[in-house]
């Protein structure tokens, strides 16, 4: 029986690396619909469309769905295959938080579906449709940023720079709205109150798991330096 010396181990633990990869890439190209997808909502929930508001939440679950196929394919390579332990437990992690931006995104389009929209503030729905915007370009630097992070590590550095200053936009965008949203609460149904809030900390919330896939592709990056 032919023993697999370690460089043959090395190129078949880089083979399903790269194969993973692009697992992760096909992963955030879904993920980048999601966003997409999430911001057409928020305009439609903007321009008080509660037709447009539930066809496109109808999209937003199937593309999710789609994203979370694709998570199961890249875990059973992953489980199946000799790779390094590091190497394994930063995919993992690359994936799964990526997984969490559409998760996030998937919970501000399901409240907004909830809403009756003519309770709803027009200058919270502003801030929506904004943060929405930004969480969606942040998705697309991500993308963009994994398929290169082995091949063109600075590269992919930068990218993670951007995603950060794109996070800390909204956050600041948040703090605004949620300043909005307590002055509407004050005179307004404590349903569209809750969901108000909601919408908005789902979409903070995604935009932070935004920042969080760019410190695990620093991390990545990092290596290949």
């Amino acid at each position: 029986m032919r023993i697999l010396g370690a460089p043959t181990w090395s190129w078949i633990g880089k083979q399903i690396e790269q194969e993973v990869i692009e697992k992760a890439i096909k992963h955030m190209s879904k993920i980048s619909e999601v966003a997409e997808l999430s911001q057409k909502l928020m305009e439609a929930l903007h321009q008080r469309n509660s037709e447009e508001v539930a066809r496109t939440f109808r999209d937003v679950d199937h593309f999710e769905e789609e994203a979370d196929n694709i998570k199961r394919d890249a875990f059973k390579e992953l489980s199946e295959g000799f790779i390094h332990p590091i190497d394994r437990e930063e995919l993992i992690r690359l994936i799964l938080t990526g997984d969490d931006i559409a998760a996030y995104l998937k919970g501000a389009s399901r409240r907004a579906t909830m809403a009756n929209l003519k309770e709803l503030d027009e200058e919270v729905l502003k801030y929506a449709v904004t943060m929405s915007s930004r969480i969606s370009e942040a998705t697309k630097l991500l993308r963009e940023a994994i398929s290169i992070m082995n091949t063109n590590p600075k590269k992919a550095l930068e990218l993670a720079d951007k995603v950060e200053r794109i996070e800390e936009e909204v956050d600041d965008i948040r703090a605004d709205a949620l300043a909005r949203v307590f002055q509407f609460c004050d005179g307004s149904k404590p349903s569209a109150c809750l969901i108000s809030k909601e919408i908005i900390d789902s979409l903070e919330n995604s935009a932070d798991k935004c920042e969080d896939v760019a410190d695990v592709i620093r991390s990545i990056a990092l290596m290949h330096l």
